[in-house]
């Protein structure tokens, strides 16, 4: 394999590693009243993607939708984006459009939002910051420890990856699932190296590196001076 073509691959990496949903599958959601909604005013999802960061600490999902966001939705209800997860340690749920879940990550286009992490089996409920969005992409990432529990209660390994995931959008009556809805995807491990260790001062450093070298030059000269002084005895005997 080339260089060139390995360079590619890790470029495309994150969108290989992507879900892709189909553009204009917005329909009425599965089991809700067909008087509501005309299956046409969700946020319509093109791609989501789902990762483990900062060192395993952290969940991040990336949402591409097909145009942007205008929010607050001041048009009938707000439109919602829960990210539904299954943690194989935790029982599962099945409740209308909810199936085999049993976390959601969720946004309201509300004034004012937050990110609600819900824990569907223990009926309980925290918020967090709230997503980034950027033109037609929302970002949602919360600390591992708010969805699962914590191996060793440090924080630091949450077991993320026995997560499963999938995105539920919703506008009223009307709905936009990633695959079926229903929690199968992998969250992929993001590669991420320890931060370089800080920089010493420039002129300790170089004082640091010359010492070594006097104990050399001293020597040298002990050496010349010696071999000097035989060479004299030599040419001037008493």
């Amino acid at each position: 394999m080339t260089r060139p073509f390995l360079a590619i691959v890790v470029a495309l990496a994150p969108a290989l590693l992507a879900s892709a949903d189909p553009p204009g599958d917005v329909v009425p959601c599965p089991g809700v009243h067909a008087g509501v909604g005309d299956g046409s005013g969700a946020p319509d999802l093109v791609e989501a993607s789902g990762a483990v960061v900062e060192f395993g600490t952290s969940v991040r999902f990336s949402l591409r939708f097909a145009h942007p966001f205008v929010v607050p939705d001041e048009q009938g209800k707000p439109f919602r984006v829960d990210v539904v997860l299954f943690d194989p340690d935790v029982p599962a749920v099945d409740a209308g459009l909810y199936r085999g879940v049993n976390r959601i990550l969720r946004y309201d286009a509300v004034q004012d939002p937050v990110t609600s992490i819900i824990l569907v089996p223990e009926a309980g409920q925290s918020r967090f910051i709230p997503p980034t969005i950027d033109g037609a992409t929302l970002v949602m990432q919360v600390p591992g420890r708010t969805l699962t529990a914590d191996e060793d209660e440090t924080g630091t390994s949450p077991g993320l990856e026995r997560l499963r995931w999938s995105v539920i959008v919703r506008d009223e009556g009307a709905c936009d699932l990633l695959g079926a809805g229903r929690p199968t995807e992998l969250l992929r491990l993001q590669g991420e190296t320890a931060p370089p260790a800080p920089l010493e001062n420039d002129g300790a450093t170089a004082r640091r590196d010359a010492l070594p070298l006097v104990p050399w030059f001293a020597g040298s000269f002990v050496v010349l001076a010696a071999t000097a002084y035989l060479v004299m005895r030599r040419r001037h005997p008493r």
